[in-house]
């Protein structure tokens, strides 16, 4: 098959559905170029299956990202519990230290 034949058989698949392509694969339409158009079909087909995996790893990342900014909050969240807890035990390490040292506060 010459490269011409090859633009045109493919522009003509191009116009075509895959069930028309497979409907005339079965109907014996391309018999001397089978093996190109069950390519050009195998092809279509990996492409559609490529873009739904492409798809589905973006909702992936979405997912992702929505959990990570879930998570941020969370976090600062504990560490401002965590830095209000860390000075009421300073506070009452310091209000024990005066206890024990007998010293006397007069408000």
């Amino acid at each position: 098959m010459t490269t011409m034949q090859q633009e045109v058989l493919f522009n003509d698949l191009n116009a075509l559905t895959e069930e028309q392509i497979e409907a005339g694969l079965a109907a014996g339409v391309w018999r001397e170029n089978r093996p190109f158009v069950k390519q050009y079909l195998d092809q279509i087909r990996l492409s559609r299956s490529d873009a739904a995996i492409a798809a589905h790893g973006l909702e992936a990342i979405r997912s992702v990202m929505e959990h990570t900014r879930s998570a941020d909050l969370k976090a600062t969240i504990a560490l401002v519990v965590a830095g209000g807890a860390m000075l009421a035990a300073m506070a009452s390490a310091f209000v024990a230290f005066l206890a024990l040292s007998d010293v006397t506060i007069s408000w």
